[in-house]
């Protein structure tokens, strides 16, 4: 019962920047897609380094970062359906499987290039190619990344997801392409769901329906690359004395679309289990929000930013481009 209080402090403050950031969100989706996860995570950031987090919320913030995160991953998992994934065909599928690992070795590349930290680079490339935040904070755990990178990665590939949306928008009005095209250029391109949907159905049902369907084939990509990160930097770990777990989680999110692609539960029930995942995972970044201190993260800024704008920069127009000639 004792820790049990000691974490209420801390929850309650997460769920009150949960519940401010939702409402920014709303009141600013009209002007742009930030999503209430980046709002959330800025208001965190501002508040740990303008007044300092008390230590009496501690407790709360690190009980959910590192547990209530981790359910609202398995939950996340509710929001997939196998049988819709698999109806894109084989031309969109083989197109998912070879843009996911593609991207990842673009972004270390580019890490390299920029010396930016490997882990971030993987961070931004993860969120680039899957399904932006939701992804980055599920992948944080597999490689071990600090809690750091993970918020910077985030803010990068939340920021372009926006700003994506807005160009995307304006594609759906002036471009050539089919609904077709266009929704698979919106599925396969944008960094989180919401921005890929977002951008999708600007440009009518159809489209909305093939980019939402295109984004959940690049989030069930999440198991097998956390198996091969998780493998990657086990292997870097045993060499300096360490090991990286494997997160059981992630088999939990797998097994959870497959409960949800059997049709046995009722949609109001998938849709609760949906919901409870965005809020959990939304405290969880609000929570790593509040523990970043503006001065440990400036030298890694400007690197991480590079890395993500020249990243989107690249698959985009390469997107468009080879849809138009495939589709």
């Amino acid at each position: 019962m004792a820790k049990i209080n000691k974490l209420i402090p801390g929850l309650g403050f997460v769920l009150g920047l949960s519940l401010l950031s939702t409402v920014l969100n709303h009141q600013l989706e009209a002007i742009i897609q930030l999503e209430a996860l980046t709002i959330g995570i800025l208001l965190g950031m501002i508040y740990n380094n303008v007044w300092k987090t008390p230590k009496v919320l501690y407790d709360g913030i690190h009980f959910s970062l590192k547990k209530l995160l981790k359910v609202g991953i398995v939950l996340l998992g509710f929001k997939l359906n196998f049988g819709a994934i698999l109806q894109l065909g084989p031309k969109v599928l083989i197109m998912v499987i070879v843009f996911v690992p593609t991207v990842l070795l673009l972004s270390n590349l580019l890490g390299k290039g920029l010396k930016a930290d490997t882990k971030l680079a993987t961070l931004i490339g993860v969120g680039s190619c899957i399904c932006g935040a939701s992804a980055i904070v599920a992948m944080s755990p597999c490689i071990h990344a600090d809690d750091d990178d993970s918020v910077l990665a985030v803010s990068v590939v939340s920021f372009l997801g926006a700003i994506g949306v807005i160009i995307y928008s304006a594609m759906a009005v002036f471009s050539g392409m089919s609904n077709l095209q266009y929704g698979i250029w919106s599925g396969i391109s944008l960094h989180g769901v919401a921005h890929a949907i977002a951008a999708a159905f600007a440009r009518g049902d159809t489209a909305g329906e093939i980019g939402t369907f295109v984004k959940m084939a690049r989030v069930l990509m999440l198991v097998p690359v956390a198996v091969v990160l998780g493998f990657l930097f086990n292997r870097e770990a045993d060499q300096k004395g360490g090991r990286v777990p494997f997160p059981l989680y992630v088999l939990y999110f797998i097994l959870a679309g497959v409960v949800a692609s059997t049709g046995w539960l009722p949609q109001t029930l998938i849709y609760l289990l949906s919901q409870m995942s965005s809020w959990l995972i939304l405290m969880a970044m609000i929570s790593m929000g509040l523990m970043v201190d503006f001065k440990t993260i400036k030298n890694k800024g400007m690197r991480a930013i590079s890395v993500g704008c020249i990243l989107f920069g690249i698959i985009s127009p390469t997107m468009f481009w080879v849809i138009s000639k495939i589709f």
